[in-house]
């Protein structure tokens, strides 16, 4: 049976600890703790990235953010005691979008779901958004964290995103292939990848695929 991971969490993978390691395929592994209750899974920036598609897809129009905000806030306001924090940091980030990137007028394109397999693992790496943008189709992968990410990460997501693309036949060309760092107004393209990076790729996916069957549930 084929093993899947998303690029995400194959990036993750790659940059943790062995302990850390296998706690994410344990995750992956047992959706459902031992007592049958599913582990949560919380999209922290749904609303943002929701609000940043529904914007391109009515003709770049502002005033869908504005309203996503409104809502947001609303939100907080008559729920104080639920996910605060988290509303919030989606406000930011959509107040951070409209202000450095409401100028992409973009067109939105059927998201694909491209994936990377090397032996048993199968890497999923759907883009946040698929556009067209002037006439050049590109691959977005949308991050609104506060911390930085980490340049490695950047480069692993980047890379398979690639790799998938091309085994789907999407013909995007690699500095087409974005990871757009929302908070710091920072692009990263696919266009300067180490090539030796995709070793790296398939080697942690049959460490993965090593692991994978003594990964056992935890009680």
């Amino acid at each position: 049976m084929a093993i899947q991971i998303s690029v995400n969490g194959l990036a993750k993978f790659m940059k943790a600890s062995s302990a850390a390691q296998r706690t994410l395929l344990r995750n992956q592994k047992f959706p459902y703790t031992a007592d049958g209750k599913k582990r949560p899974q919380i999209v922290y920036y749904s609303e943002a990235r929701t609000a940043i598609r529904k914007y391109h897809e009515n003709g770049n129009d502002v005033s869908v953010l504005v309203s996503a905000i409104e809502d947001l806030v609303k939100k907080e306001i008559e729920h104080p005691e639920k996910d605060a924090s988290r509303i919030q940091d989606n406000v930011r980030a959509v107040k951070t979008y409209m202000a450095h990137f409401a100028h992409s007028k973009f067109t939105i394109l059927e998201t694909p779901k491209p994936k990377y397999q090397h032996g048993e693992v199968i890497v999923s790496a759907t883009p946040d958004l698929y556009v067209d943008d002037g006439g050049r189709k590109k691959l977005i992968k949308l991050d609104f964290n506060a911390v930085k990410p980490d340049n490695e990460v950047v480069q692993i997501i980047l890379k398979v995103m690639h790799e998938a693309a091309a085994l789907g036949a999407l013909a995007v060309q690699p500095k087409d292939i974005i990871y757009l760092d929302v908070s710091r107004q920072t692009q990263y393209t696919g266009s300067a990848l180490n090539k030796r990076l995709k070793r790296d790729i398939d080697a942690a996916c049959e460490t993965i695929a090593d692991i994978w069957p003594r990964i056992k549930q935890s009680s």
